[in-house]
């Protein structure tokens, strides 16, 4: 048996598949062979149970089966490219499917994601032996020549995701930094992607602070080199967004903050990786980050590096 899945979403969402396609490498008794966005390529590599598609063989025959786990356009012209006895797409919901989607795949399966942990979602609906035990996802350590600078003792503050609205705020950002200072910990680096926004944020956020003891690596980072600084970091503090879910693959301290998204689809909470929900603040479901205290995000990062 070979497999292979089509999926073409950000970053973290793709590390959330892990489990699943583990699952699945275990049936085949092979790594699953995953088609998704090229610049994913690294993180694809460290993830146990898959291989990354480029590689892939794409003659006749060469797949069993394939599933495409969004139905988006580039997953769904990738399953009608490749060549496989049944092709099925597994949606969230049954909204998604359309009536072309029955002539492209052998199955059209929804299932609702009912605000369960993303991850653990996709491991159900991809199914398997009953035997089989969720584990949240994993990363295998990265090579030694990803590392772009030395990360012992360090703290990674990821203040950006994809989206400007899970921001925390840059004076908050600022108290806790000089906490983690004050405790011993360092050098901080601030990282986050390439964005205006991103690189405006980073640049406010270690303004003044020593280059020794601060810098901002917005924007400056490969994703081989931040895979490697989050894989070695003393402590990650991030908002919602794929550097959580690395640094919790990886097995290291991390604390996410969480405004207008919801904790329970995209966080998995163990003594060692702890979730702040701004809505301990505020009567709001979804309120907005901001609401969250630097002195709450302080008291969690020490009680998850005494788990550590």
């Amino acid at each position: 048996m070979r497999t292979a899945v089509a999926y073409h979403k950000q970053l973290g969402d793709t590390l959330l598949l892990q489990p699943a396609l583990e699952r699945l490498a275990t049936q085949d008794r092979e790594a699953v062979t995953l088609y998704t966005l090229p610049g994913h390529q690294p993180l694809v590599e460290l993830m146990p149970g898959v291989s990354w598609g480029a590689k892939a063989n794409h003659h006749a025959g060469t797949f069993d089966r394939v599933f495409a786990l969004d139905q988006g356009s580039q997953s769904l012209m990738k399953s009608l490219r490749l060549h496989a006895r049944q092709k099925q797409l597994l949606t969230r919901a049954a909204v998604y499917i359309r009536w072309y989607h029955r002539l492209l795949f052998h199955a059209c399966c929804s299932e609702n994601l009912n605000d369960i942990y993303v991850a653990r979602y996709y491991f159900d609906v991809v199914g398997g032996g009953e035997s089989d035990t969720f584990r949240p996802p994993r990363l295998q350590p990265p090579p030694a020549d990803w590392m772009q600078q030395s990360a012992a003792n360090a703290v990674v503050i990821n203040p950006a995701s994809g989206w400007e609205r899970k921001s925390w705020t840059v004076a908050g950002w600022r108290k806790v930094i000089r906490a983690m200072l004050d405790m011993g910990l360092g050098p901080v680096f601030v990282a986050s992607g390439s964005a205006d926004w991103h690189l405006r944020m980073g640049d406010e956020i270690c303004d003044g602070f020593p280059v020794s003891q601060v810098r901002n690596l917005a924007g400056q980072t490969t994703l081989r080199g931040f895979l490697a600084l989050l894989s070695q970091a003393a402590i990650t503090l991030t908002v919602d967004g794929a550097a959580s879910h690395i640094t919790q693959a990886f097995g290291r301290p991390t604390v996410v903050l969480f405004g207008p998204s919801k904790t329970q689809m995209w966080h998995h909470d163990t003594p060692r990786n702890r979730a702040i929900q701004a809505s301990e603040f505020a009567n709001d479901p979804l309120p907005p980050t901001a609401l969250i205290p630097p002195e709450r995000v302080v008291e969690e990062a020490k009680r998850v590096l005494a788990a550590a």
